[in-house]
């Protein structure tokens, strides 16, 4: 079994931020049981995910959301495997985020879907499970090199109900992303221990300062209410049982603060913040008269791309939490489709994607830190993986939540969440209310819930 996924934090994906590239070159695979895909030490396994390309023409559909960023270095990718294996076309569909989730859903349910795509670890619950659209890659070992990936990792969290749903294409931590230009222009600290109560003194600090200036964009479910909320309870958002994990007033204690952000210009105004699905859209942002926001370590290429100066800080733990529920994930597993014509060819292309070296260079942290050992020391020695990105999953691994369970992670229930959570923003309804009213929606909807 290989090393825990945060022993591994600390090796090689981060001590480029503590020692010279050289310095972790040096020790490139000293420590590691997984050879990649193609190495010496694992030719069989690597014969026989590769064995078969060589065969009758295939087209396989591939289907993704992202950045430009990721958008160039998945087609450069797909451009080396199509050389590597000339009778594999590999047709590229990709998009933004913004509505990618409602016509993936579309095209499972009207039997178009693609053979492969990265999912959220948000719809596991509603496609791989319940739906039970994906195949169980366990099926599929023998075109897989299952033993280049951290085991507990995917037991933890791309494993459920014994099948294999998804391979991680990385390792993902949420993080506060900030603008450096910004701390200095309203002094404050970069060595800033960032609780709630901390978050919303700075922040009311900065918009009395400057009235056009706000510590946040935007404050959402994923990224703020269910770990608000965890923080106070430890249990799960919806428990296993589909019981929420959480009473009135805990759940009324989040909105408030919620509205306490916006009333105190904190938080941008959702008149204005909600016109930009993407926060490297919003106008303030590009400006730099916003702060900071809560992400993902895979966001901050796209970030750093509106501002260089960005760096990371850890993710707010108030002194009290029963939990940091500071989320950790695989970032997007790549799962096949139940209705792909090729599956044994999707998985030979999802493997070289994800574990060889050659694929790994060419993605580069477009997906994070890779989940292969090999190659994030591979990268590492590149000057592949932006600083940045290993800092900010570095701080995630520190202090790591329990994994989110599937039926918190539904869609439709965030969705209401997400509704209530607008309507205080708006003024439309008072924390209590919503709180109240939240309640029963969800207690409603779990009971349809399958």
């Amino acid at each position: 079994m290989k090393k825990p996924i945060k022993q591994i934090a600390f090796m090689c994906f981060i001590l480029p931020l503590a020692i010279s590239l050289a310095g972790c070159g040096a020790n490139n695979g000293s420590n590691s049981n997984a050879a990649p895909s193609g190495s010496a030490s694992s030719p069989d396994r690597t014969q026989t995910a590769d064995a078969g390309n060589a065969g009758e023409k295939v087209a396989l559909r591939f289907s993704w959301w992202g950045s430009e960023n990721r958008h160039k270095a998945l087609l450069a990718a797909i451009d080396a495997y199509e050389q590597k294996y000339p009778n594999i076309t590999i047709e590229p569909e990709y998009s933004g985020f913004d509505g990618y989730y409602q016509k993936l859903v579309t095209q499972f349910s009207g039997g178009t879907a693609p053979d492969l795509t990265p999912l959220s670890v948000d719809w596991i619950d509603d496609i791989a499970v319940k739906g039970d659209l994906v195949l169980d890659l366990y099926t599929l070992r023998e075109q897989l090199n299952l033993d280049a990936f951290d085991a507990d990792f995917l037991n933890k969290y791309t494993v459920f109900g014994g099948k294999l749903v998804g391979l991680p294409m990385g390792v993902n931590g949420m993080v506060i992303a900030y603008n450096r230009d910004f701390f200095d222009r309203f002094g404050i600290p970069e060595d800033t221990k960032w609780d709630w109560e901390t978050i919303h003194a700075i922040g009311k600090r900065v918009h009395e300062q400057d009235p056009n200036a706000y510590l946040l964009a935007s404050l959402e479910v994923r990224g703020f209410l269910q770990p608000y909320v965890r923080q106070q309870t430890d249990k799960q958002w919806i428990e296993d049982d589909k019981t929420l994990g959480f009473d009135q007033d805990a759940l009324t204690d989040a909105l408030a603060y919620y509205k306490k952000l916006l009333d105190d210009g904190v938080l941008q105004p959702l008149a204005e913040s909600s016109l930009y699905p993407d926060i490297t859209q919003n106008v303030s942002w590009q400006k730099g008269d916003i702060g900071m926001s809560f992400g993902l370590a895979s966001t901050l290429v796209a970030l750093k791309s509106v501002h260089p100066s960005i760096d990371v800080a850890a993710y707010p733990i108030p002194a009290n939490a029963k939990t940091s529920a500071v989320l950790v994930n695989p970032s997007n597993p790549l799962a096949i489709s139940k209705a792909s014509k090729h599956p044994e060819e999707a998985a030979r292309f999802a493997n070289w994607l994800l574990t060889d070296p050659e694929a790994a260079l060419l993605l580069g942290d477009v997906y994070s830190v890779p989940p292969v050992e090999s190659n994030a020391e591979l990268l590492v020695q590149n000057d592949k993986i932006d600083p940045t990105v290993a800092k900010a999953v570095k701080l995630a691994l520190d202090n790591p939540g329990d994994p989110v369970n599937g039926i918190s992670g539904n869609q439709e229930l965030a969705d209401l969440a997400t509704d209530y959570l607008q309507q205080v923003g708006f003024g439309q309804l008072a924390p209590e209310q919503a709180a109240q009213q939240l309640i029963g929606r969800l207690a409603d909807k779990l009971k349809d819930i399958k």
